[in-house]
């Protein structure tokens, strides 16, 4: 199963981990689905929206991707939080249609 965090201070998302693979008669559907959408967010942060490398925290692995946006004045900007909205609205639709592959939860600090 896959789980993901969102990471969340007060109204902002900040950061998320995806990590697990999915197992099942989908897998590979649910799997490639979610990389799709969370290495796109952090590929976009970096190459689209000019947040510099040096100011992401992340962990990559084979299952897991990890990132946190480490400055509030980055992560509160408004394009980058309608990037957040995106991948999870993807991640939503994932969890309906294959709910027994994976986890969502918010994390708020």
């Amino acid at each position: 199963m896959t789980s993901i965090d969102l990471y969340k201070k007060g109204d902002y998302y900040y950061g998320f981990k995806s990590c697990g693979h999915a197992e099942g008669e989908f897998d590979k559907i649910v799997c490639s689905s979610i990389s799709t959408l969370t290495q796109t967010l952090y590929f976009t942060l970096i190459n689209k929206l000019g947040v510099s490398e040096s100011e992401i925290k992340d962990k990559q692995g084979d299952g897991l991707l990890k990132i946190e946006i480490l400055n509030s004045d980055i992560f509160k900007r408004k394009d980058i939080q309608t990037c957040f909205e995106f991948m999870i609205m993807g991640i939503e639709l994932i969890n309906e249609a294959y709910p027994k592959y994976l986890t969502l939860k918010i994390v708020e600090v």
